[in-house]
């Protein structure tokens, strides 16, 4: 969750999240965006030069006085965009009216209070919004699980409880899976040469990009951050594996991953950093990182996007827009199912991108599909999933997971089956119908949950049977519509 905690920034004193020295993100209003400005792609493998300015005078002047020369680029590739150098163009009407087109990333050439400059800019008509560079810090806020195993647990009654608590035994015999149905697993990267994943996943990509100077003060930064790059494997921090494993694990020690054979993509968009004291690494994500990994994926193909990461509404200063917002609107619009953890925080408040509107939000239960005391609440929670004590792939061996971040992967692995039988019958679902699937045919509360928790716990079997049930009629009644 994004925090100030024990980092320290004089660059923004009242800030509540973490945000970076020297570093704005811009919105501007729709029409307003200039189309020369190159992408951070391309200026980060040199094949551009940032922009000074954007070409609006109010806005030009003030970033130069608070902060001298800048250096200005767009956050997003254009979707249709193929050629190094020319990102920047071909940007078409749904990324210019959902707003992905029009964020720039500004980098000043001196330090400034971030906050002021925000505000002052705020104030400009042609500005939609304008935020600090914040970073997201997902920390293992969800109670300690049991240590990690020594050597793989080869208890099949324990390696099954989990699926069959959500309906999903051999549930693979009714829906394998469509290897063309993507799930992008957005998070800290995936050890893909695991024993359980070797072979399993697809190509993905690093979109960590930043230095140790623009975390400051608390954080040491450890592994690969400095250089985004199409090797998305992580090495300090189990976090991302164990969610890929939940979705495409062989079966070797851990049950095979809900996923099937549909295909998994690892992003890794959140790097690994050692707080002050710790013991454990935590994953750090710049939130402009975070953005651009979201549209990318989707842009390559992604058709269910799984996010274990949250920003918390508190840790937002006044005026902040959401997190997130555009691009999960860009993602439905292309006909993506976003899927976030709910989070960790043991109270009802709203984390994004979980809490943005079309999210499938999951919450997590507990051993005896109760909510689990940790899990976050909200009215935008759809429904829970086992997100206590799970069995996953670690970077090297196994681990106990818990948390919601663990709960997100088994309803996008649940997503990605339905999407796949409604394409066996030429049927295209978006996020609006999954939901409706996923809340519909979930196991209702065996006793009061409270309020916040969704309708129930997934069940994977009864989705998939009413899956089969609408199927079926849209079959029988379809062609006499056709006639008539």
């Amino acid at each position: 969750m994004t925090g100030t905690g024990y980092l320290a920034m004089p660059w923004a004193p009242t800030a509540r999240g973490y945000c970076a020295p020297r570093r704005l993100v811009v919105k501007l209003a729709l029409g307003e965006a200039p189309e020369r400005v190159p992408t951070r792609s391309d200026v980060r493998a040199g094949r551009a030069a940032p922009e000074a300015q954007l070409g609006h005078g109010a806005l030009d002047r003030l970033l130069r006085r608070f902060g001298g020369q800048a250096r200005i680029a767009r956050l997003h590739d254009a979707a249709c965009a193929h050629e190094p150098g020319q990102r920047h163009h071909g940007f078409d009407d749904l990324e210019h009216t959902c707003g992905v087109a029009r964020i720039f990333e500004v980098a000043l050439a001196e330090h400034c209070n971030v906050l002021d400059a925000v505000d002052a800019l705020r104030q400009l008509a042609i500005v939609d919004w304008a935020i600090p560079h914040y970073f997201c810090v997902s920390e293992q806020d969800a109670p300690a699980p049991p240590p990690p195993p020594k050597d793989a647990p080869r208890d099949a009654e324990a390696r099954a409880s989990t699926l069959e608590r959500i309906g999903a035994t051999r549930i693979h015999e009714i829906e394998p899976g469509d290897p063309a149905v993507v799930v992008a697993v957005i998070d800290t990267g995936t050890a893909k040469r695991h024993p359980e994943l070797a072979g399993q996943l697809r190509a993905g990509f690093d979109a960590v990009n930043f230095r140790q100077e623009e975390v400051g003060h608390g954080l040491a930064l450890v592994g690969d951050f400095s250089a985004r790059d199409i090797d998305p494997d992580e090495a300090h921090n189990g976090h991302g594996t164990a969610c890929a494993s939940l979705l495409k694990a062989k079966g070797t020690v851990l049950h095979p991953g809900l996923a099937g054979e549909c295909g998994a993509q690892p992003v890794r968009a959140l790097a690994s950093a050692m707080p002050p004291g710790g013991d454990k690494v935590v994953g750090l994500g710049a939130i402009p990182d975070i953005e651009f990994a979201f549209k990318h994926a989707v842009d390559l193909g992604a058709r269910i996007v799984n996010m274990s990461f949250g920003t918390s509404q508190t840790s937002l200063s006044p005026g902040d827009p959401p997190p997130h917002a555009e691009t999960v609107a860009y993602a439905i619009a292309k006909g993506a199912i976003p899927v976030a953890a709910s989070g960790n925080t043991a109270t009802d408040e709203l984390i994004y991108p979980a809490a943005l509107p079309g999210v499938i939000a999951v919450g997590a239960v507990d051993a005896d599909d109760r909510p689990a005391p940790f899990t976050t609440r909200g009215s935008h929670v759809a429904l829970c999933a086992p997100g206590e004590r799970l069995l996953a792939a670690d970077i090297e061996g196994y681990q106990w997971v818990t948390g919601t971040s663990f709960a997100a992967p088994l309803v996008a692995g649940a997503a990605a089956l339905l999407v796949s039988r409604a394409l066996r019958h030429a049927i295209a679902l978006g996020a609006s119908e999954i939901r409706h699937l996923l809340v519909h045919t979930a196991r209702p509360w065996r006793t009061a949950a409270g309020e916040g928790v969704g309708v129930g716990t997934l069940d994977v079997g009864a989705a998939l049977a009413a899956l089969d049930r609408r199927l079926a009629i849209s079959t029988d009644f379809e062609p006499a519509a056709l006639e008539a």
